[in-house]
């Protein structure tokens, strides 16, 4: 089961290239700026967000806003994209008069030649952002479960990273639920930064073993599928990532360990399925 593919970015030189192309082209395509005119970007999706799009384009809205409140030509570059109007040129029209002096009033051509002066600028700049906060590496997380009912499971987390990200370990959320009539639930947060850790390096890649180790609850026997726990294994820093997921528990007949992944989030669930 995989989250984000990871792919080689190559040059930062050649990835500021892509990332002026994709600017100039969405600064083109028709429609006021929203998530699904954003969405076909693949490039501005990695440097804002590491390939998520809902990170990457509320990020690229508050870089846009930040950049309409600094020079000239990136003020003029981002608004040419994001002004209330759904053709590029009334955008334009609309960054002439937003940018013009009382007494020089510009037209469409010259708020084109400031936008792409800028949009080259805002180019740089979101690659270096993406550079420094780490979005231009990789992790591959490997989660693995093992154990039985009377040992507990066993979360094995294995996170490879490129060596020089600033990356810290996952954090683990587990809920427990009661099985009465009056559902309880309890929650337990371990940080595996405060927890020992089997480390290991090769090359321009960094290794980190963690093992958390879940004494299991009361396994009931029902005839009703009910969650008894939940396990949430939560990436930070959300450099491009890759998960795989494994299930090695042996449990009774009857119960069974889900997974799902959400964004940075991977789920495991301990179900109770009834013995049909």
């Amino acid at each position: 089961m995989e989250g984000v593919i990871t792919q080689d970015l190559g040059d930062h030189s050649e990835l500021t290239s892509r990332v002026l192309s994709e600017l100039t082209a969405l600064r083109s395509k028709p429609g006021r700026l929203t998530i699904q005119k954003f969405i076909d970007f693949e490039t501005l999706h990695l440097v804002c967000g590491g390939n998520d799009l809902l990170d990457a384009y509320m990020m690229f809205e508050r870089e846009m806003r930040r950049f309409q409140s600094g020079a000239r030509n990136e003020a003029a570059a981002a608004f040419s994209i994001c002004a209330e109007a759904d053709s590029v040129l009334d955008r334009l029209q609309l960054t002439a008069e937003a940018l013009s002096g009382v007494d020089d009033v510009k037209d469409q051509r010259s708020a084109r030649r400031w936008s792409d002066a800028g949009l080259k600028t805002i180019a740089t700049e979101l690659v270096y952002l993406a550079d420094i906060q780490g979005r231009l590496g990789s992790e591959l997380l490997g989660i693995e479960v093992t154990g039985t009912a009377e040992s507990g499971l066993m979360v094995v987390i294995d996170q490879m990273t490129t060596a020089s990200l600033p990356s810290r370990a996952p954090l683990i959320r587990l809920w427990a639920y009661s099985v009465d009539d009056e559902p309880e639930e309890r929650e337990l947060v371990v940080d595996l930064e405060d927890h020992p850790v089997t480390t290991a390096s090769r090359g321009i890649y960094a290794m980190r073993r963690h093992r958390v180790t879940l004494p299991l609850p009361h396994l009931p026997a029902t005839d009703d599928e009910l969650k008894l726990l939940s396990i949430s294994v939560e990436g930070r820093d959300a450099p491009m990532r890759t998960v795989t997921l494994e299930n090695h528990a042996k449990l009774p007949h009857g119960f069974d360990v889900r997974f799902a992944i959400y964004r940075t989030i991977a789920t495991i669930d301990l179900l109770a399925i009834g013995n049909d």
